[in-house]
């Protein structure tokens, strides 16, 4: 009987044993016979779920599964994980969709020059809402991208639009200065935490195709390396719009001395170069409300020829007295009355970036005022060259006009 009795327990604890196995083996991946780890998908669980759960994002689970935009998942079906933090690099099989294992002293950054992408666009594929915060171990999906010329050197976008801003970042051992010129125009380079940066305005009327780029990049030794790229610039889809003027207003606008001599002395602001960046993010918008005429639109004034430059900024319809505020941290370097910009605030946003605000019905700032995001500067009118109450709001990058618009949606650099 004892023999019996001791038989039984043996017998209990093996298979207790068993079941407690199986609990354990339902809590951790399981692995193919290549030794490429798996998860079973269960009741409630999610694409993000899982990918929190095994340090990774759901861009790479789609890559490794071929799951392309769907994020439909169902209980039983076996997903394919990342290899285990010590391998760098890998892929999907057949896929030729890459993956790499955030390593020791690694930054979005140099994870994108690695791999021809950029720091945004990888945050963006792996849905990585501070790029500054990746830990050592997570898997992160490399979307494939062009914007690296070659290793070290960035040109986003690699085909730019005209009126947007270009961007141009060096990333080199031991180099401290860069100088450059785009088209034979030059361009200015600002350096930041571990690379140098341009940004180089596209006019609203550059001509279309494709040109030079060349860089001399200085090291800490004194010596130099020139090399090249191409750029192509394409055409940018701006609308048409038939402006009908009063005699008064016509007048001015056909008055070519004072147009050109206006021009002349707000050139003469926006290309002057503060080498520190005084902003931090994406732009916000002065104003919120009715956009009546987009940037780059081209005018035919009182049924005459369509213009061959476009709209210098972007018109919000606004009532009278509307309060405009400060889309970015910078300093005032004008703020007076002009015939055809009316009453008009510049700012200087740093690194050859500029925005400026017309027509207004009342200045609220001085120059050499420092401004921050969200402050009051003035207050929508009708003054100068103007049809009506409206905000028009123009921004330039290295001396050209760009689409403000932009700003609000990109971060530079």
């Amino acid at each position: 009987m004892r023999v019996l009795h001791r038989l039984k327990t043996t017998s209990s604890r093996a298979a207790a044993l068993v079941a407690l196995c199986a609990i354990v083996f339902t809590l951790v991946p399981s692995h193919a016979a290549a030794d490429s780890p798996t998860y079973t998908v269960r009741a409630g669980d999610t694409l993000t779920s899982i990918a929190l759960r095994y340090n990774t994002t759901v861009a790479v689970l789609k890559q490794l599964n071929g799951l392309g935009a769907s994020d439909l998942i169902q209980v039983g079906q076996v997903l394919k994980l990342p290899e285990s933090p010590d391998t760098p690099v890998s892929a999907s099989a057949g896929s030729g969709a890459a993956y790499y294992i955030v390593q020791p002293g690694d930054s979005l950054y140099r994870i994108a020059l690695r791999y021809g992408t950029t720091a945004r666009d990888l945050s963006d594929y792996n849905g990585i809402a501070n790029p500054d915060l990746i830990s050592v171990g997570q898997a992160l999906a490399i979307p494939g991208n062009s914007s690296v010329v070659k290793p070290g050197l960035i040109i986003d976008p690699p085909i730019v639009g005209q009126g947007s801003t270009l961007e141009i970042q060096v990333a080199r051992p031991d180099v401290v200065a860069v100088t450059g010129k785009f088209d034979g125009k030059t361009i200015r380079f600002t350096q930041a935490g571990g690379y140098l940066y341009a940004l180089e305005g596209i006019s609203r009327c550059a001509k279309l195709g494709k040109f030079p780029l060349t860089l001399t990049e200085t090291d800490a030794s004194g010596k130099t390396l020139t090399e090249t790229a191409t750029i192509t610039v394409a055409a940018t889809n701006f609308p048409i719009d038939r402006v009908n003027l009063p005699p008064d207003k016509l007048s001015i606008l056909t008055d070519t001395k004072l147009i050109n001599s206006e021009a002349v002395q707000l050139a003469e602001i926006v290309n002057q170069y503060t080498p520190t960046r005084l902003w931090s993010g994406a732009f916000r918008q002065p104003v919120y409300g009715r956009i009546t005429e987009f940037f780059g639109t081209r005018r035919s004034y009182n049924g005459g020829p369509v213009g061959a430059c476009g709209h210098e900024g972007t018109d919000f319809g606004m009532p009278e007295g509307t309060p405009i505020y400060a889309p970015a941290r910078g300093r005032v370097v004008f703020a007076g009355l002009t015939q055809v910009r009316g009453n008009m605030t510049v700012i200087d946003h740093g690194v050859g970036v500029f925005s400026a605000y017309y027509h207004q019905t009342e200045i609220l700032v001085k120059v050499g005022q420092m401004v921050e995001p969200g402050m009051l500067i003035g207050q929508v009118g009708t003054t100068g060259l103007s049809t009506g109450p409206h905000l028009h709001w123009s921004m330039w990058a290295n001396g050209e006009y760009v689409d403000p618009l932009e700003w609000t949606q990109r971060i530079f650099p």
